[in-house]
């Protein structure tokens, strides 16, 4: 199909950027597709690439045309440069965008044999191809397997040749959608090369669309609005600069006197950070949202507010981590009838592009695992923003009904569909009954994916790692070994410290995680769980916590106890040298020097011989649990001469005289 005039999904899918507002003259397709105006650079592109010949700068050429209709979603003409960047030469990256538009186009054993190919070119990007390969593998079967014979699928007829998107059922009859359409003298917003974005109100009775509240659009971008249940209060997002850098924000207005109040920014958002794509739920009382804070896991997460007693918002906090993922998690919506969350990812298992998801919130307050929609809802295009109307608003023929955004469509842009699902006659249960046990038979074992994250502790005192730990922060560049099955790959955590890998039943993976200047350590994942009621493409997570090394630092071991004027091993101490007996294991090129503290009661003399053979015997009681090469541990006892508690010792507390009483190691 042809898509020439496609445009990104919405105008602030992305950060907005200055490409609107600069005033540095555009005379060539190099200029504007560096200052992000790709509709102008495709005009001066095409043009150029006429005049050149195959070679180093065609190949640059066609790729800058590839990525230009990628950033304005026409993934066919995209398709088509990145083959002709590949062709000439471009190198890996051509043959990457290559094999996602392929993707993109439904083509997906091209893509996967594409995939494969660039894995023989690319090595180091193992861990991310192999993900693609099998990501191609899903679409590839759930595409065959999902017929689309109980469900009618329509793309709006008021969609236009610009991006039409986010519906928001405002009531029984009327929608809520953003478009960035040209109207009259509008101006051009030279990304896409179609206007600004507005909210408008569909009338789905008389098929007539009209601005939605002259007063919340601005001069800005708006779109993807929610309302609460009494339609007197608005949130939506707005990108717009103050200061000459555009960010977007979730903007609130409430309805007075039947106007619309100007908008004011919904809760403290950060400056450099980008908010988007508000949702409602639970009588209004929580509000959802994504963001590109860099706190979160991937490019974009889901996080969640709470309605405050002054009708004021909490600070944001990030949705459960295995809602979100490394890549875009965007446009929550909700349906209050089942208790469904719905939202999109462009990169937990799917068709392409961004696939539809849900998650059911639980009687004990925690989310299911997220579950793709599959096809007919899920396209290799992008999918999202999807609404379901209220049984009450059904007819009598309507099982189920539903709005939502795709770009799979032939207008030309992002359209709005709706979907209906139609309750069966006895015959079609008939006919129904027997296709499923087609898909049944048909369908092959299920995949599953692991997320491992790589992590540190952040200390109160960052130089101290016996201060309390304040929390965690992703170790990225971080080595990790995986064996299974006789079996060893090396992959190396992202800039949000993780890895995605596939993973199978009835096998345990080992890891062992590590950095310079960090201690390795290890972890052990296993699907153990009857897995055929878990879901194909389900995504599971591994937390592993690096301790960083600080040299010449007394690290001190928690719950390491002696009985009074004894140096055996009490039965309570035994997990902490185990723990310490784990570190040298997956450290065997580390010493350690470990360390034994008595209190100040006693003599000199006796606390220093008493402290050094409870030293000699955690060493020991090492040794012999876990076979460690006594050479790698040296035992020095202390006595009372280094308290940690300086206090008169006739006057110290039994807490300080305990604090005292420490076992601590150093790596030497």
């Amino acid at each position: 199909m042809n898509r020439m005039n496609k445009s990104l999904i919405g105008l602030f899918l992305f950060m907005i950027l200055l490409s609107c507002q600069t005033t540095k003259k555009v005379k060539d397709g190099q200029t504007a597709y560096e200052l992000k105006q790709y509709a102008r650079a495709i005009e001066f592109l095409e043009n150029e690439i006429i005049q050149l010949k195959e070679g180093e700068e065609y190949a640059q050429t066609a790729y800058m045309l590839g990525t230009s209709y990628k950033n304005i979603n026409d993934s066919e003409n995209s398709l088509r440069w990145f083959i002709e960047s590949a062709k000439n030469g471009y190198g890996p990256d051509a043959f990457y965008e290559m094999a996602y538009m392929l993707k993109k186009n439904e083509r997906y054993e091209d893509a996967e044999l594409s995939f494969q190919r660039l894995l023989k070119m690319v090595p180091s990007r193992s861990n991310e191809l192999k993900k693609e390969i099998e990501k191609c593998r899903l679409a590839r079967r759930w595409s065959a397997a999902q017929g689309q014979n109980k469900y009618t699928l329509k793309a709006l007829e008021i969609n236009s040749t610009q991006s039409d998107y986010s519906p928001f059922l405002y009531s029984s009859d009327k929608i809520v959608f953003t478009s960035d359409r040209i109207i009259g003298q509008s101006p051009v917003y030279n990304w896409t090369g179609n206007g600004f974005s507005d909210l408008y109100l569909l009338d789905l009775d008389k098929r007539v669309v009209t601005p939605f509240a002259g007063e919340l659009n601005t001069m800005g971008n708006e779109g993807t609005a929610v309302f609460t249940k009494e339609r007197d209060e608005v949130y939506f997002t707005r990108c717009y600069s103050d200061t000459g850098d555009s960010h977007c924000r979730i903007m609130r207005s409430k309805k007075l006197n039947g106007k619309w109040a100007d908008a004011s920014e919904a809760f403290v958002q950060k400056s450099t950070v980008n908010y988007g794509d508000p949702m409602l739920i639970e009588n209004d009382s929580v509000l959802i949202f994504s963001s590109n804070d860099p706190i979160g896991i991937g490019g974009h997460d889901l996080y969640y507010s709470l309605r405050l007693e002054d009708d004021s918002w909490s600070l944001p906090e990030l949705m459960p981590p295995y809602l979100n993922s490394l890549g875009a998690e965007r446009f929550p919506t909700w349906d209050q009838d089942s208790q469904t969350l719905y939202y999109s990812s462009d990169f937990f298992p799917g068709l392409g592009g961004l696939d539809l998801f849900k998650t059911t919130l639980k009687e004990d307050g925690s989310w299911s695992n997220p579950v793709n929609l599959y096809a007919p809802f899920n396209s290799s295009e992008d999918d999202y923003a999807y609404t379901v109307v209220p049984e009450e608003y059904l007819k009598k023929d309507e099982e189920l009904k539903v709005y939502f955004t795709s770009t799979r469509g032939v207008f030309g842009n992002d359209d709005l569909y709706s979907l209906t699902e139609y309750k069966l006659t006895s015959e079609d249960n008939t006919t129904e009954e027997v296709v499923e046990k087609e898909i049944v038979i048909d369908t092959p074992k299920k995949n599953f994916f692991l997320e491992v994250n790589v992590k540190e502790k952040i200390y109160a005192v960052s130089n101290n790692p016996n201060s309390y730990v304040v929390g965690t922060k992703d170790v990225s560049s971080a080595s990790v070994r995986m064996r299974y099955n006789d079996r060893e790959e090396i992959f190396t955590t992202n800039d949000k410290g993780a890895i995605l890998i596939p993973v199978d039943t009835s096998i345990q993976y080992e890891f062992l995680a590590g950095k310079r200047e960090y201690l390795n350590k290890g972890a052990v994942f296993s699907i153990n769980e009857e897995y055929s009621g878990l879901v194909d493409g389900q995504v599971f997570n591994v937390e592993i916590e690096l301790d960083r090394i600080f040299q010449g630092v007394d690290i001190i071991i928690d719950n390491i106890y002696y009985d009074y004027n004894k140096a055996s091993i009490r039965e309570d101490a035994k997990p902490a040298l185990d723990y310490l007996a784990q570190v040298l294991l997956d450290n065997p090129a580390i010493r350690i020097e470990l360390t034994s503290h008595t209190d100040c009661r006693g003599e000199d003399d006796y606390n220093l011989d008493l402290s050094q053979r409870r030293a000699a015997s955690a060493i020991s009681y090492i040794q012999s649990s876990a076979s460690i090469d006594a050479q790698r541990m040296t035992a020095k006892g202390k006595g009372e001469s280094s308290p940690e508690i300086e206090c008169e010792c006739d006057n110290c507390t039994e807490e300080e005289h305990q604090i005292n009483r420490r076992t601590t190691f150093r790596v030497e």
